[in-house]
């Protein structure tokens, strides 16, 4: 049995690897739990790569989730399946590393992002960096076209991250002050230089199909007064935009923010994949807001992958129950439940391994709990009131998306998916909003009831 110090130095070592985020995840990273979100049919990334092999030329795809679900793990999961074909070559680009996430984003310079993004990516040495040289290729022309019409001064493709980071201010400016004709060539001219890329992949590689998946777009967020703008910009582009975002030869995925799809009518016209929370219920026309064993061992398997000695500071019911209280939530469960569980952990190292009924955990949830309700404000009970009874969403009025929105932001509603998609609140609001009920209204005054009558 170990002694005190032994068991301070573990949760010291614990705590550390919680607080060191790997980050995205390849499929053959120690610290990767495969079927983390289902397998088969409830595998986003499965049906993704089915529609993928089944689909020739251009199609647009859009990939979301709430943050911390694992969707730029996922989409390298994607990349290395679709890598393993004979007839497709897949490429992943981060759109965040050129516009910053409160970028107030427009079709032009999205398609000028993804321009760049992908001839940086095709730049590199295990893509395309032989034919990069050619003089008469379309990544030199590609260079000669942003320093011409878009007045990005010395660029080249090597090095158009950093020329496009350090002058992002004025390229915006200079493309937003292009008058409507000039702003369509542009952006048809992004179009045109995409698919030549995808054609150079294509010349080069031998294959049939190119994949270009732009990654990061979900974190897209409006601040302050700027909040309903960024929503209306982000609805423009990728609902009323959907066309300019087609490339001829290429296929296209963006990653999307998780309010989209229940809030306009996309899915008729684009086909996307939701990454849900892990699925730590079961769905509710089984046993409404009861655990569901499979999902609880699954994020127990992402635990132990990250720290194989967990049991000598948590025993399995306490870390099953800290499971089942971020309602499959990652970032949850690990930054703030399983974080705040050790910092108290090493300061009781006799009481280790902490039991479920600690009153340590009953602590760290309760004050979680606290924590996750301040976020809230009591206009914003009716509709979490809503979602949590019927599991589904019906948004009063369009004046509501800013906050649900925020509800998606800050984790107050999750989804999932058990055969069907559905939502419910967190579980840290549910003992908040399960008990809260509407204001009775007032009943009308005794003259006015009477007036009524008479009339």
């Amino acid at each position: 049995m170990p002694d005190l110090s032994q068991l301070e130095a573990l949760v010291d070592d614990f705590s550390a690897v919680i607080a060191n985020d790997p980050g995205a995840l390849s499929p053959g990273d120690a610290h990767y739990v495969p079927n983390l979100h289902g397998t088969g049919s409830e595998d986003p990334i499965a049906l993704l790569a089915r529609q993928i092999r089944l689909k020739t030329g251009g199609q647009l795809y859009y990939f979301s989730g709430m943050r911390g679900t694992g969707k730029s793990t996922e989409l390298k999961r994607l990349e290395t399946i679709l890598n393993g074909r004979d007839d497709t070559r897949a490429y992943i680009v981060d759109a965040l590393d050129y516009i910053g996430d409160t970028h107030e984003i427009d079709t032009l310079d999205l398609l000028l992002v993804v321009a760049a993004a992908f001839a940086q990516r095709l730049s590199e040495d295990d893509a395309l960096s032989e034919s990069m040289l050619k003089a008469d290729g379309p990544f030199k022309r590609f260079g000669n076209w942003l320093q011409a019409e878009v007045s990005i001064q010395g660029a080249t493709v090597a090095g158009i991250k950093v020329d496009f980071q350090r002058q992002q201010q004025s390229i915006v400016e200079r493309i937003r002050a292009f008058d409507r004709e000039r702003q369509e060539r542009v952006m048809a001219d992004c179009q045109a230089f995409i698919a030549s890329m995808a054609d150079e992949v294509r010349r080069l590689w031998g294959v049939e199909k190119v994949v270009l998946m732009v990654d990061s777009l979900e974190r897209l967020r409006g601040v302050g007064a700027k909040a309903n703008a960024m929503f209306d910009r982000v609805i423009k582009v990728f609902y009323g935009d959907e066309k300019r975002l087609r490339i001829s030869g290429t296929q296209i995925i963006f990653s999307v923010p998780p309010y989209l799809p229940y809030l306009t009518n996309v899915q008729a016209y684009v086909q996307l994949f939701m990454l849900a929370s892990v699925r730590v219920c079961e769905s509710p026309d089984v046993a409404r807001r009861q655990r569901r064993a499979i999902g609880i061992d699954t994020m127990e398997a992402l635990i132990t992958k990250r720290f194989a000695a967990w049991e000598q500071v948590l025993t399995r019911e306490a870390l099953h129950r800290l499971i089942f209280e971020s309602g499959g939530d990652i970032r949850q469960l690990l930054r703030r439940l399983l974080s705040s569980a050790l910092e108290k952990a090493a300061f009781a190292p006799e009481r280790l391994p902490l039991a479920e009924s600690d009153s340590l955990i009953n602590d760290v949830i309760a004050a979680q709990r606290v924590g996750f309700e301040d976020l809230v404000v009591q206009s914003e009970y009716p509709l979490l009131k809503s979602i949590g009874d019927h599991n589904s969403l019906e948004l009063p009025s369009r004046d509501d998306l800013p906050m649900l929105a925020n509800f998606f932001d800050l984790r107050a509603v999750l989804n999932y998916r058990n055969g069907k998609d559905w939502l419910d609140l967190n579980p840290l609001l549910w003992p908040l909003i399960d008990a809260w009920t509407p204001p009775a209204t007032a009943a009308p005054a005794a003259s006015d009831a009477a007036a009524v009558g008479s009339a």
